[in-house]
């Protein structure tokens, strides 16, 4: 059985690269470039994990977050949602535990830290890293340096 990504970032660039990181995986992407386009896509589709970028246009991805985890849907309030962004505050990664994001992935976002952090929640082995298009250092699950995933 596939499993489905919603991809949701203002950057198609951003989208297009995570879908090639991703590609090992063989899964299927469902993408957004607004929040409210996600939340129609979530409406409508089955998904086992969203990424989202935290800034974006109208509503951002904490928003989005809130949402999603409101929704009257168990199926759709327990999928794991991944934030990305480039905002290196501190109270960012409050936030994101605040409205019940599972991870956040600082931008310049790696191949293998993605990777590693997708396979976590779609309860997927991790492919050999030299399936990898990128060489990144191998990263704690609490260390948040750029690229690299912490669990929040």
């Amino acid at each position: 059985m596939g499993r489905t990504v919603l991809i949701l970032d203002d950057s198609e660039s951003i989208r297009y690269i995570i879908r090639v990181y991703l590609m090992t995986l063989k899964l299927d992407f469902l993408d957004a470039d607004r929040a409210e386009r996600g939340l129609r896509l979530l409406g409508a589709c089955p998904v086992d994990l969203i990424i989202a970028d935290v800034n974006m246009p109208g509503m951002n991805g904490l928003e989005f977050v809130r949402k999603v985890r409101a929704d009257d849907r168990e199926e759709v309030r327990r999928v794991p949602i991944i934030l990305l962004t480039a905002d290196k505050s501190p109270h960012l990664v409050d936030q994101s535990e605040q409205v019940g994001a599972n991870a956040l992935i600082h931008k310049p976002i790696g191949s293998m830290a993605l990777t590693e952090v997708v396979c976590r929640y779609l309860q997927v082995s991790t492919p050999v890293s030299d399936d990898f298009l990128s060489p990144t250092s191998s990263a704690s699950p609490s260390d948040p340096t750029p690229g690299k995933a912490f669990r929040v």
